[in-house]
């Protein structure tokens, strides 16, 4: 079945390496090179696995995408069957877009989603902190515009010393210019934890991390003509990739699921505990 989705442009180019990589569509291989493999590309392939499992070939045509919020404008209208990429439940606080989402079991369970504190090796005072308080108080934070639930946690954790920015790349060069501190990331898959933001290198304060209290999950158009059996069969094949195992291995070789980090203090572990009771 041939089915439109949004993408953004630099999974899109993530996919393309990969398939250079190897003889066959990656939806098709049990095992990735990790340095290949992003979050984003991760939930391609969770959603092609799991549509062949349900029933259905996945032939994606791809449409690239400046931000989520187009991904799912699009798909509310129709152009595309939807957006192979995790979203929570927030999303639909947009109203129009209660009854025109079917919305997927999730990719990634409620406290599953865990971030750590990235910024520049340089920043002592940072990486001794211990709590959320002497975050607050040793540095400035920086999110995206569009990282509500982020901001929400992080506040409700007492650190409201926060900024945001419109882009990525725009959060990095702000840490490079001194003009934040911090930033809230999933932790990276490399050897030691670091990253490089645009020639930027960042490594995550040790010890300490937390969760973002939501589910994440697939948004399938009720708009697109085969959205009802897209969706179905993405249930089923979701399912069974669970049961497999292959959801928990894949976002462990994306970084979402870090060994390294397993016994590293849950912030707010208490409010974590809480909501999956």
């Amino acid at each position: 079945m041939i089915i439109p989705v949004t993408i953004l442009q630099g999974t899109l180019d993530s996919y393309n390496e990969l398939l250079s990589h190897t003889d066959k569509p990656p939806y098709l291989l049990d095992e990735f090179p990790n340095a290949k493999i992003s979050r984003s590309l991760a939930d391609v392939i969770i959603a092609q696995k799991a549509l062949l499992l349900g029933g259905i070939e996945p032939e994606f045509i791809f449409k690239p995408i400046p931000n989520s919020r187009r991904a799912t404008e699009d798909a509310a209208n129709g152009l595309v069957a939807f957006y192979p990429h995790e979203l929570n439940l927030k999303t639909l606080d947009v109203p129009r877009y209660k009854n025109i989402f079917l919305v997927s079991d999730p990719i990634t369970r409620f406290g599953e989603f865990q971030k750590v504190f990235y910024c520049l090796p340089s920043n002592s005072a940072l990486l001794s902190a211990t709590n959320a308080a002497e975050i607050n108080l040793n540095g400035k934070g920086i999110v995206g515009q569009h990282w509500h639930n982020d901001k929400k946690v992080l506040e409700d954790m007492g650190i409201t010393n926060i900024i945001d920015a419109p882009t990525f790349n725009c959060m990095a060069k702000m840490i490079a210019a001194g003009r934040a501190d911090w930033i809230p990331l999933e932790i990276s898959n490399s050897k030691d934890s670091s990253m490089t933001i645009n020639g930027i290198h960042l490594v995550p304060i040790p010890g300490i991390k937390f969760s973002l209290l939501e589910s994440r999950h697939f948004f399938i158009s009720k708009a697109h003509p085969e959205g009802k059996i897209i969706y179905r069969a993405l249930q089923k094949g979701i399912r069974e990739l669970r049961k497999q195992g292959f959801i928990h291995k894949i976002l462990t070789q994306a970084g979402m699921f870090n060994p390294y980090v397993d016994s590293w203090t849950i912030l707010n572990g208490e409010k974590m505990k809480a909501g999956l009771n």
